[in-house]
């Protein structure tokens, strides 16, 4: 899938680094909500497959029904339109939704959209008027947070605090570059989502050519 923004010259499409950057934290996410929730209701592999799933597809189809927006869109200012620019329908989206878990063929598409697009007749589009939530950073944030408190947790479970040793040092290290990853984070956070740094990069997408 190769975005030329010449095949719909009526829509400015999301280049493929957008679209690439909304797949990886949108399955991060949803991913995240639907193994948690797979594994609090676990009574058997199929059912907790099956509940994996459908998590991760209401996930989708309720960002983009109440907003058009998943939290990766709201990263990359992109959004999910009809033909005519216009939020799709409630079938659309369902299409959409379950067509979803079929886009790993997209790379073979040559309809500058992924399989899901295509099956639904839907298009994402990048618009910098768009509001912009910064979601990776958090997201990076999160994640190591979860490792270190399971890594905290395996070692109070698993041994006794006068045999820690190597241990203890590689969690005091892993606590310090937590926290250097917290305040630095924070603060990429701040200055990325400031008026000064939106109002930057607005002007230098405007000097961009729009084909």
């Amino acid at each position: 899938m190769k975005i030329t923004n010449n095949k719909y010259l009526n829509l400015n499409l999301a280049n493929e680094d957008d679209r690439g950057e909304n797949l990886i934290i949108d399955f991060v996410i949803s991913s995240f909500f639907g193994l948690l929730i797979a594994y609090l209701t676990f009574k058997n592999y199929l059912i907790a497959f099956s509940i994996y799933f459908a998590i991760r597809a209401c996930y989708y189809f309720v960002f983009e029904l109440v907003s058009g927006r998943t939290l990766g869109k709201y990263q990359t200012q992109t959004k999910v339109v009809n033909k005519n620019g216009n939020a799709p329908s409630v079938l659309q989206l369902i299409i959409r939704t379950l067509s979803r878990f079929l886009s790993v063929f997209s790379g073979i598409s040559d309809d500058e959209r992924a399989v899901h697009d295509i099956f639904s007749n839907t298009f994402v589009i990048k618009d910098l008027e768009l509001r912009k939530i910064e979601i990776r950073l958090p997201l990076i944030l999160i994640f190591n947070q979860t490792i270190l408190g399971f890594f905290i947790y395996y070692i109070i479970n698993n041994h006794k605090l006068e045999t820690l040793g190597l241990e203890m040092i590689a969690l005091t290290f892993l606590v310090i570059a937590f926290v250097s990853g917290l305040f630095f984070g924070i603060k990429k956070i701040r200055s990325s989502t400031s008026p000064k740094h939106q109002t930057t990069a607005s002007k230098e997408q405007s000097v961009k050519p729009f084909r």
